[in-house]
């Protein structure tokens, strides 16, 4: 090794390897260069040198990464389809594109792909499984980096996961992932974030704390359901089942029943919207939040905080929920590991306005 060769940095080294080799046609297109392992044996380089050597040889188009086959030599003249292209896809199946989550979400997302020269496609679902599931279908036929699922229902999306899978196809579930079927995903830490706002409502004297579901079949809402029981179990308290609203539609009236007798003082609701809804309604029957009931929410939804009784919440940071999101469907250190999936869990934070108050 010459002198001026000893001072270049070691990922340089590897860099001008494979470009010498390249440039030698001892690798022609679509060639596999060596793993990180053999790199590392063959130069005597640490992988993270290897892993960043490799990670700006497929910014600059020098080569591209198949998850569980490894790294191959680019052919500039044209993509093949399972290259990386230029674009994400975001899939959001929700009530609204333009609730202030989801926009964070994109946001956070952007963030990401601008860094890494990437743009990003937001295709919008109104909550309907079917559409998701076909507009996936046919996402599959089209040249993507990769896409970022967040799913109406993602137990049922175990079908074309499996597919996105044959396919080789990156993705990365957000906020929500299917029960018992690993994937890569990011979501909010809710067990947590939900025993600490059950623990704070035990706290200020609370023994008949409720709990009202939104969409009991997402894992999330299980989630924060179980982190609910835990914190209640903790304190000594077993909920009674009638203070326990799992379905969709809430029976009210038996709800402000059960306050004006004195066997419901407080209510965590599964997320704002639900929180939000359950304050409205109430006022109908005669509650007054939050003399006569405590509420909490989850989430921190941008109009939480202006609503007509400022919301007491389970805030999560919906603009790193994205920019994770974004980063681990770029994530290159595993795509020599064909089965191994992660899952990033994000802190959250307790906010309380004017919801919630000491009992009695």
């Amino acid at each position: 090794m010459s002198k001026s060769e000893a001072t270049l940095p070691k990922y340089q080294q590897v860099k001008d390897y494979v470009l010498l080799q390249i440039e030698n046609k001892e690798l022609g297109e679509d060639g596999r260069i060596p793993s990180e392992s053999e790199f590392s044996k063959l130069l005597d380089v640490s992988s993270i040198t290897v892993r960043k050597a490799l990670t700006e040889l497929v910014n600059e188009g020098v080569i591209y990464r198949v998850r569980g086959k490894g790294s191959f030599v680019s052919n500039r003249a044209s993509t093949p389809a399972d290259k990386p292209s230029h674009y994400v896809t975001l899939i959001i199946s929700g009530k609204d594109m333009y609730d202030s989550s989801y926009m964070q979400i994109i946001k956070g997302i952007q963030s990401f792909l601008s860094q890494q020269d990437c743009k990003l496609i937001i295709e919008f679902v109104e909550n309907d499984f079917e559409q998701e599931r076909e507009l996936l279908l046919k996402l599959m036929q089209t040249e993507t980096r990769g896409l970022l699922i967040y799913s109406a229902d993602p137990d049922a999306a175990k079908g074309y996961l499996n597919e996105l899978r044959k396919k080789r196809i990156p993705f990365v579930m957000l906020d929500r992932s299917p029960s018992g079927y690993p994937v890569d995903s990011v979501t909010c830490n809710n067990p947590d974030g939900a025993y600490e706002a059950v623990q704070y409502l035990i706290a200020q004297g609370h023994t008949d704390v409720g709990f009202a579901a939104y969409d009991f079949h997402l894992s999330t809402e299980v989630d924060r359901y179980n982190g609910y029981r835990h914190a209640m179990a903790d304190a000594g308290l077993a909920p009674s089942p009638n203070i326990l609203f799992l379905q969709k539609k809430l029976d009210y009236n038996k709800m402000a029943s059960l306050i004006h007798h004195g066997e419901l003082s407080a209510l965590f609701c599964a997320n704002d919207r639900r929180a939000l809804e359950v304050i409205d309604q109430l006022a109908v029957y005669g509650v007054n939040i939050p003399d006569q009931m405590s509420v909490m929410g989850f989430d921190d939804f941008e109009v939480s905080k202006f609503a007509k009784v400022p919301l007491s919440t389970v805030k999560q940071y919906f603009e790193t929920l994205g920019y994770e999101g974004a980063k681990l469907l770029f994530d290159s250190s595993r795509d020599d590991i064909p089965h191994s999936y992660k899952k990033i869990l994000l802190s959250t934070n307790l906010v309380i306005r004017n919801s919630t108050k000491t009992y009695p």
